[in-house]
């Protein structure tokens, strides 16, 4: 979903890498993470001098904290993938490895919104007024893809996501794997509709937040209800995130038997070359396991 762009600048920094990140490049993107964010937030909310420059140490601080608390976590997880592609992904390792997915999910969006919050409540009411008319103009694109007679393109382009992320994590995909890949991302709810509905009545509470002065305490646990713990997600988007975590699931044990040898070696040494990026990027190296069975 759309986020104010600091929030989305420094989660996708700091989570974009669990997704489909060349390892040569996280290291250079990790050290340039506060350029790349000050521009982001910048360019998103056309930031003035002094609001830029009250924040940048609130995100030296969370990077600080994310090399020091979160990289260990992410070094563990991408460990523990290896190993587990390496002997043989069964259900039971899928599921830990997605429980984990989802702990790191939420560890990373509640510190991304911790950081993100003073920078939201310092905004102008220009620049609220601003921010609004850039949710309008997106809701009004994702309106136009959100039509019934757009679902087809929309389970198209899913699978066309999905076989690209795919090539980069084990190489270029067989017409049978291909084949796999749109018949399990077919089985996927489409959603769309329902989240872009969603996501825009939270933009307009987070503008009626801005718009009272609220502080920036009272938009953190705003963030936070809303990205990390889903507090008032719609019973359709809750019911359908069982069916695509069990797609995905099934997409990583089917496509396992299909793999030929230079695919499995491609997949582990992606995976093993992110753990050591993050093992490299921390001050005092280590890994720190998550557990299995979720976020409590």
């Amino acid at each position: 979903m759309r986020i104010p762009g600091p929030l989305l600048a420094m989660a996708l920094l700091i989570l974009g890498s669990l997704l489909n990140t060349g390892c040569s490049s996280v290291q250079l993107a990790y050290n340039s993470a506060d350029f790349f964010i000050e521009r982001y937030a910048d360019d998103y909310l056309g930031l003035e001098n002094p609001q830029m420059q009250q924040w940048s140490p609130v995100l030296e601080a969370a990077l600080k904290r994310h090399r020091t608390e979160e990289l260990p976590y992410l070094a563990s997880f991408f460990a523990q993938a290896a190993q587990a592609v390496g002997a043989g992904l069964t259900t039971t390792k899928v599921d830990c490895l997605l429980d984990q997915f989802e702990t790191l999910y939420r560890r990373h969006f509640r510190l991304a919104s911790i950081t993100a919050a003073p920078l939201l409540a310092s905004l102008t009411p220009a620049q609220v007024d601003a921010l609004a008319q850039t949710f309008t103009e997106e809701h009004e694109e994702d309106a136009a893809e959100a039509t019934a007679e757009a679902a087809a393109r929309r389970a198209r382009k899913r699978a066309e996501r999905y076989v690209d992320n795919l090539r980069w994590w084990i190489g270029d995909l067989s017409s049978e794997q291909r084949g796999l890949v749109r018949e399990i991302s077919r089985r996927i709810p489409d959603t769309a509709p329902a989240w872009y509905a969603y996501r825009q009545s939270k933009r307009e509470a987070l503008l009626g937040l801005l718009r009272d002065d609220a502080s920036a305490a009272a938009i953190e646990r705003f963030l936070i209800a809303w990205l990390v713990d889903f507090t008032d997600l719609p019973q359709a988007l809750n019911d359908a995130q069982p069916a695509l975590r069990q797609a995905f699931s099934d997409l990583l044990l089917r496509l396992q038997p299909t793999l030929g040898n230079s695919q499995r070696e491609r997949f582990i040494g992606r995976l093993e070359g992110l753990q050591r990026d993050f093992m490299r990027l921390q001050p005092n190296p280590r890994l720190t396991p998550l557990l299995c069975g979720g976020p409590g």
